[in-house]
């Protein structure tokens, strides 16, 4: 049974890595050369996603707990939340879809790292044998894949700023509209990151008796919550060109990405000296 199940996982895992990569040449050449292979792009995200999510489910199975406890395992789920946003922003925003073609590069990038790191099962403490858990990464893994989505929008609007294919741009909304769609994307970031942080505290509270303790990644991510209300605070009181927007989501999203995949890298554990 075990053998059957890291068969599957290796061949869905390396099939879906496949997907991911023709996804990301086919959206960047629909870009330069204004093509619109929009039905081929979802279909070819939607499957490469379905097929992640089954090599994370074997995987789940076969180690018989959440494939989160090592880098690998972290870098391939969220691979996989991230493109989980990617399709759901490609099918819910039809009128920017060439955001795709921003944002895809750095899954590229973030799962070329993941094969990287060495592929081997991890094991959990008995702290992380909570429903609070799968609550915690479930509203990060939302908040995360709403600023993702976020963040290409707003690589238009600076594309555009610094004239790179302006021409093939045109067609997509006036830069106000784009700057109220990644508004919306970033006010609901900063909700499920809040309510990430919540469930957390609560988790902590559960494992270690303390709901809040400083450990590293505590301190970024209410560094990254602090910086996605002050992102939105700006813009509401200021109201600033798009362009500046776009810049401090480009901005707000570095700091969410180093305490989700930087903080962990060189952390001993996911919450060091919690565990």
């Amino acid at each position: 049974m075990t053998t059957s199940l890291l068969q599957i996982e290796l061949v869905t895992f390396w099939s879906s890595l496949v997907g991911y990569s023709f996804a990301t040449g086919i959206a960047m050449w629909a870009l330069v050369f204004r093509k619109r292979p929009e039905r081929t792009m979802l279909a070819l995200m939607t499957v490469a996603v379905l097929l992640h999510t089954v090599a994370l489910g074997a995987r789940w199975m076969r180690i018989d707990h959440m494939p989160v406890g090592n880098m690998f395992e972290m870098l391939s789920a969220n691979v996989w939340g991230l493109m989980v946003a990617v399709v759901v922003g490609y099918s819910v925003l039809p009128r920017v879809r060439a955001f795709a073609a921003v944002v895809l590069p750095v899954v590229i990038m973030v799962m070329a790292w993941a094969l990287l790191e060495p592929v081997e099962d991890s094991s959990l403490p008995p702290t992380y044998d909570t429903v609070w858990l799968f609550v915690h990464i479930a509203f990060l893994k939302v908040f995360l894949g709403a600023a993702f989505v976020a963040l290409g929008i707003a690589g238009i609007l600076l594309l555009r700023w610094a004239d790179v294919g302006t021409s093939r741009l045109a067609s997509l909304p006036p830069d106000r509209s784009l700057d109220e769609t990644a508004w919306r994307c970033m006010a609901m970031a900063l909700i499920f990151h809040t309510l990430g942080l919540l469930a957390g505290a609560i988790w902590a509270q559960d494992a270690w008796g303390a709901y809040w303790s400083w450990d590293p990644l505590e301190v970024w991510s209410l560094v990254t919550w602090l910086a996605i209300g002050l992102m939105l605070h700006v813009r509401a009181s200021y109201r600033p060109a798009p362009v500046i927007n776009a810049a401090l989501i480009v901005g707000t999203f570095a700091i969410a990405f180093f305490t989700f995949f930087g903080i962990p890298f060189v952390s001993e554990a996911m919450h060091k000296g919690m565990v």
